[in-house]
Formats: structure tokens, C-alpha cells, sequence
């Protein structure tokens, strides 16, 4: 049997009782918690799952959209310290050459995600520094859904 010293809230999960002070669990109860939580590389979520049973997956909260238009051939393109989950990556449609996209390193022509005038790209990141594009022409624009 295990002691909790400071009892934590799992946003979603209502415990009855609710726990204060120390609270003693045996290892099925850490067992079913731990199956009950996803792991996304930086914090514990709650997994939830329709009335069948079928786990739930849905789009996330979009937080804002980012137009970059390149200022020359081969603009290399970074983004800040900025927590994320989702970003949906689009080539505007009127662009005359080739965007690439790299996660966690350099894009460069052959090297990365290449995007044709109004093609789109969806990929998950946990922060947008991770997220680098090169435009290849001068003037063609990038546009980019970030989510939360």
C-alpha cells in the first residue's frame, strides 16, 4: 500500500470522497489511473471515450493563424518558444515555387516536406521552435493554424 502526501487533482476525473490530506491507494487504484492517463511527452491527460467505449479523438482549439511571406529566394523561416500541439501548414495558393517544411532541423530543398501553391500539411509539435520552412521564392507566403 502506497501513501499520496499531497493529494493532485486529475482535471475531468472527480474523485468521491475528494481526496485530502494523506490518502492511502493499493496498486489497482495507481493501475487504473495510469490507464485512464496519455503521456504527450509533457504532461499527464485524461483520456475520454464515447458511450461504446471507442476512445475519443478530436481537433484541437485553434489559438491563431500566422501569415509569413518570404523576403527573398531561399527565406529561411523559424518560430519562437511558443507551446503548441497541432499546426496545419498550408502553401498559398498563388505561390510560384516550392516550400519546404523540416521539424527539429534546417529545411532546404531535398530536405524536409516539400508544399506546391495550396497544398497543405497537418503535423504535431509540442512547440513551434521545433517547426523551421524554407520559401524558395521571393513574395510566396506560407499560412500556418497553430492550436492549443
Amino acid at each position: 500500500m502506497f501513501e499520496i502526501d499531497r493529494p493532485f487533482p486529475i482535471t475531468g476525473l472527480p474523485f468521491k470522497p475528494e481526496l485530502t490530506g494523506r490518502q492511502k491507494v493499493d496498486e489497482k487504484l495507481i493501475m487504473t489511473i495510469a490507464t485512464l492517463m496519455g503521456w504527450d511527452g509533457e504532461a499527464r491527460r485524461l483520456l475520454n471515450c464515447g458511450v461504446g467505449g471507442a476512445l475519443q479523438t478530436i481537433a484541437p482549439i485553434a489559438k491563431g493563424i500566422v501569415n509569413v511571406t518570404g523576403s527573398g529566394a531561399n527565406d529561411d523561416i523559424t518560430f519562437g518558444d511558443e507551446v503548441t500541439g497541432e499546426v496545419m501548414i498550408m502553401a498559398n495558393a498563388a505561390n510560384g515555387g516550392d516550400i519546404w517544411i523540416n521539424i527539429g532541423t534546417s529545411a532546404a530543398v531535398d530536405t524536409g516536406w516539400p508544399l506546391d501553391a495550396g497544398e497543405i500539411v497537418i503535423v504535431s509539435v509540442n512547440n513551434m521552435r521545433d517547426l523551421q520552412a524554407r520559401i524558395i521564392a521571393d513574395g510566396d507566403k506560407l499560412i500556418i493554424i497553430k492550436t492549443v
